[in-house]
Order: C-alpha cells, then structure tokens, then sequence
C-alpha cells in the first residue's frame, strides 16, 4: 500500500522474531498439505519471484504469467483480459470473470494490487525475488502486500473453473498496478474511467483487513476495513520583501513560518468517531482491557468524552482514527546563504476523514496557525470517497465464516488511517470493504520494509476462509 503498514496495534502487542535455516517454497512439500495447496504454493511463488517494482519490475509480466494460468484452467480470452495502459507498457492490469447464473443479481469484484514497493537486494537478508518458507514464514518483497491475497483470489479462480463451479452471482476478478507509486498509472482509477464495464459490481473485496495475533499466537480479533482517511497535501507560504544578510530585520519569512508551524504541532482536530470507528473502541476494549480498554468503552458511549480521547492520542495509530490529521513533511525556505529569505514554505500531508471536505481541512489550519501572512493552500486535492454502509449482508457472512476457523473471535470494523485502492472505488459507488482473514502479531510482516513476511499458516488458513466466504456471498439470495 502507499500508506505506513496498516497494522497499528504495536504498541499493545510485541512483536517476536523467529531465525531459522531457509528453504525454497519449491521443496517445502508436506504429507498434510491439503487439496490444492501445493499448486497454490507454487501460483504463489510465482508471482513473487516476477519483479513488480516500479524502479525494476514489470506489472505487466505479472498480469501475462495470471493470464496464461487461467487460459490452462479454461478461461478464454474474453474471460480473462489484459488491459495495459497506452504509454504505460509495464503497467498492465488483468480483468477476469466468472458468469454467474443470475445476471440480475449483482456481481461480486475481488481486487488485489500486484505492484510492490522497491527492494534491494543488498539490504534485505534474503533475495527479496525469491519466495522462501522459513521457520513457519513466507519471506518475500510482496508476500504480504499484496501478492498473498492476487495469489488467493487467483488460486481461487482456476479452482472453481476446473471445478465447473457456477455461482448464482457473476465473480469478477482484478489484478491492478500502480497502487504503490504515484509514478504508475493506477490500474482501478485506470479501469473505473476507461473500462468500467469489466469491474461494475454489487460491493468489492480488498485488501486492509487482516487479523491480530496475540505475542503468543492467539487470534484476538479479524478486522474488516469500512472507510479510510482521504491523502490531502496542503502548501503553507511566507513571503516578504529579503534583503542583504548584514542587516538582519525583525520580520523574516523562515522565522514567522516556523513560529506557525510550532503552534500547528500543539494543534489537534477535534474528536469526529464515524459508525466505523465507534464500533471499532467498542469491539476492542475488552480485548485491549486496562486504562486503554476503559478509555475506549467510555469514548464509543460518548464521543465527547475529552479525557478518554486525550488517553487514546497518546498512541499514534488511535489518534490517527479519532481525528483528520495534518503533519509538516516538507520545507523549503531562502534563495542565498547571504541573503534574507524572500520566500518560506511548507508541505503538510493531512489525512482527512471522509465526513471532512479540504476546505474546511484549510480553514481549520488558518485558525490554528493564527497568522494572516501564511498563506494555506490546497496543492494535492483527492476526490471525495464516501465509507461503505455496514452492510449486514457483507459484515454477517464474513463473521459467520469466521466463526468456523476462529471460535468466539469477534469481526471488528475499522477504518484505515491511510489509503488503498479502495478510495476510487468508493468514490464510484463501488462499496469497497477490506477483509484478508490474514492474521500476524502486529508488525512482524514489516511490508514495505526489509524481510517482508508472512506465516504460512495465516496464508493457508486465510486461503481457506476467503474461499468459503465468496462462495457463501456469490451463492446468496
């Protein structure tokens, strides 16, 4: 994803790291291996050993290696399209579908993003192109975003086809670039403007959501992504007149910006808990318990509750959900070391909730700042992107599956500080929710950083559980 892991229970449970010899996946043959598996495992490692970088890699070769795999299941051409952007050649995208037995009814879309982000293979411990099992870990660039869940919904595809499966609903399959980079042509913002006729759908199923692992092992809670924070860059200026160095003035733009900036940083947006959000602390206080959990049961009940919310802003991640957010990323001031700034500017990358629009986001930031002569400008402006419902009819399957591979395990909705894919889908009407039935110790996976893992059996387990789950969506009434 283009947001910092989404995993944030970090601070509340520790992450522990496992060393032991390294096996090819290739090899990595088991006697209990269940039906399937090992083709899975073999799909798997094919798409993370194809380089899907943007510096190195290529979407595209991805996408082509998906393709042929479905044409030896059965899918023709039409089935199974490639949908390369013009002027992107290694951008490409893939489109696959199933026909279900009631074209009334609405399809059901699975998404997954095959680009990764950068590797190289000098910092990583492992080749990070060569999928490895080791010590109960799949290790990879991408085996945890998103290569586990295009191998899932993939695998998943040719199993059905081979099958003969026909569901009452039509499944549709996408397999998309640019999720990662803004430097790419973003395959679902591509697909929705160019070829919307191939992904329209009832609802989506995306990545964001995983599950939590206790220390020790033990699922506490799957997490359902419902909304997610929309990316927003504003620009802060000052601007005055400069002059010679050797005649310092009381008024310099460096000073006065960053005067704004220091009474930004004590600044916070108010407390705003969407359905999502307060479902979220509800759900997790008796898992989270002591002061934390107190604080989220008291802050669910009542939004306004200033000393629960001030306990909960001490940890980033929790704040991040309770409040839009603005942090100074960028600056950029004077024109000569021997000169008095003419110009000081600033870059904030805010992170708004979807009940928020920008201008109020700018408004906001004039008030705190407090100064007339810095200027507040809007420079990155995202789209609006409405939160799906809470739709019985996609959170009570997902929580009934569930239930037969983690008992008494509580399906929590959430809202992601980031941003995936979803956003575009969303803002077509798409409702797009985020469900992976992957469970980690929040952490350990470290996607986007070195030595990208994840558990063997979470892959398994979660392949099995979205499994059952399409086929229970598909064939519903």
């Amino acid at each position: 994803m283009v947001v910092p892991e989404r995993f944030f229970f970090r601070a509340i449970v520790a992450c522990a790291l496992a060393l032991a010899s390294a096996v090819p996946v290739a090899s990595a043959q088991t006697a209990s291996a269940a039906p399937g598996e090992l083709e899975f495992r073999a799909l798997y490692e094919e798409l993370v050993e194809i380089d899907s970088s943007p510096t190195t890699g290529s979407c595209t070769r991805v996408v082509r290696a998906a393709q042929a795999r479905l044409a030896a299941a059965g899918f023709t051409d039409s089935d199974a399209q490639l949908i390369i952007p013009d002027g992107a050649p290694e951008d490409g995208n893939l489109v696959a579908r199933i026909e279900g037995a009631n074209r009334r009814a609405g399809a059901i879309l699975l998404l997954a993003h095959i680009d990764v982000v950068d590797a190289r293979r000098e910092d990583w411990t492992r080749d990070p192109f060569t999928l490895i099992e080791e010590d109960g870990y799949f290790y990879g660039r991408g085996v945890a975003d998103d290569k586990a869940m295009a191998a899932i919904f993939l695998d998943m595809f040719i199993r059905m086809r081979t099958a003969n499966y026909r569901p009452r609903r039509t499944l549709k399959l996408a397999l998309t670039c640019g999720e990662e980079t803004s430097n790419r042509v973003n395959g679902v913002d591509y697909l929705i403007r160019n070829h919307r006729d191939l992904i329209e759908a009832d609802f989506a199923i995306n990545e964001g959501g995983d599950g939590v692992l206790s220390e020790d092992g033990r699922p506490l809670a799957l997490l359902i992504q419902v909304g997610e924070k929309i990316h927003q860059v504003f620009e802060l200026e000052v601007t005055n007149p400069g002059g010679h160095s050797s005649r310092p003035v009381p008024e310099n733009a460096i000073y006065r910006l960053s005067a704004g900036l220091q009474r930004l940083s004590h600044h916070q947006f108010p407390v705003s808990l969407s359905e999502t959000t307060r479902r979220f602390f509800e759900h997790m206080a008796p898992i989270i318990g002591g002061d934390a959990g107190a604080a989220m049961t008291q802050l669910a009940a009542d939004p306004g509750a200033q000393a629960a919310a001030a306990y909960l802003a001490r940890n980033p991640n929790f704040n991040a959900m309770m409040r839009s957010t603005c942090v100074a990323t960028q600056l950029d001031a004077g024109h000569a070391p021997n000169a008095l700034p003419q110009r000081a500017r600033a870059t904030l990358s805010c992170r708004i909730l979807q009940s928020e629009t920008a201008e109020a986001v700018q408004a906001e930031l004039e008030r705190a700042l407090n100064d007339p002569q810095i200027a507040v400008r809007i420079v990155r402006r995202r789209n609006p992107s409405p939160p799906p419902p809470l739709a019985p009819r996609v959170l009570d399957p997902a929580q009934a599956v569930a239930a037969q591979f983690w008992p008494g395990v509580p399906l929590v909705p959430y809202m992601v500080p980031g941003a995936t894919d979803g956003r575009f889908l969303n803002a077509a009407s798409i409702h797009t929710y985020g469900l992976s039935g992957i469970f980690s110790v929040p952490g350990e996976s470290n996607a986007h950083g070195l030595n990208e893992r994840l558990r063997v059996d979470s892959v398994m387990r979660a392949r099995a559980y979205l499994d059952a789950l399409i086929r229970a969506y598909a064939d519903a009434r």
